[in-house]
């Protein structure tokens, strides 16, 4: 028993030093140094106020472009268990207009379910997070020769399709993040909606953008799950591009 204790054991802390290497990475950049030192006490605080610990937790991004709200999510490390809001920002600045974004040049926020995919320490926005846009629905769904990309969630107050929310949310955003991926969250999920759920805003969005409603139906099954009961479904994309849960 003793041999294999100790081989556990070795694993185990093997594990823990490939996450935790992941926040040293990151801290040799001097922005994130300096918006960790600022931030850490507030993240922990936040986190302890919602019964988390800033060692098991994960995070979860949903962004609404109508309300121009992005709203930061956490729950246990765990698999199961409820989302609780952990703060929600406003966009400092917007572009395009409620709807996909389908091609490079077209100045729109993407609508669909991505991750993130890119921390950028070196942003001209101060920080920045990598949205995974185009993702497989995207390319699906568009027929543009050049879809665009380089989406991400940022510092400062200028945009071209994508969020930026100023340079101390972006800050505490980042880190949060940094936080999570280096305690053992593999994959942040990040979800822009054109607005916030309601049957309301669905009809009169509906009315004014009729070509997307569709698309806006499917996007939204898993959303109206998730304002229900606070638990998020997994996403899957089918053949045609759309959104399913198995």
């Amino acid at each position: 028993m003793r041999p294999f204790f100790l081989t556990f054991s070795c694993l185990f802390l093997f594990v823990g030093q490939i996450f935790a290497s992941f926040l040293d990475e990151q801290l040799t950049y001097s922005r994130v140094r300096k918006a960790y030192n600022e931030k850490k006490e507030i993240i922990a605080d936040r986190l302890s106020e919602l019964s988390l610990r800033t060692n098991d937790f994960q995070v979860m991004i949903k962004a609404y472009k109508y309300e121009q709200r992005l709203k930061i999510f956490v729950k246990s490390g765990v698999a199961a268990g409820k989302w609780k809001v952990y703060r929600s920002y406003p966009f400092c600045w917007t572009s395009g207009d409620l709807g996909p974004k389908r091609k490079q040049g077209d100045y729109q926020i993407p609508e669909g379910y991505y991750h993130l995919n890119h921390f950028n320490p070196y942003s001209t926005f101060e920080l920045s997070l990598g949205v995974s846009y185009p993702n497989r629905a995207d390319r699906i769904k568009s027929t543009a020769s050049d879809k665009g990309g380089a989406i991400y969630i940022h510092g400062g107050c200028a945009t071209i399709g994508c969020i930026p929310i100023e340079n101390e949310p972006i800050r505490e955003v980042y880190v949060l993040c940094v936080l999570a991926k280096s305690y053992g969250q593999s994959t942040i999920p990040i979800h822009i909606f054109p607005f916030e759920y309601s049957k309301e805003k669905m009809e009169v969005a509906t009315r004014q953008y009729p070509e997307h409603a569709s698309f806006w139906e499917n996007l939204f099954e898993a959303e109206i799950i998730f304002g229900k009961d606070s638990t998020q479904a997994k996403i899957l994309i089918d053949k045609s591009g759309n959104y399913y849960m198995p």
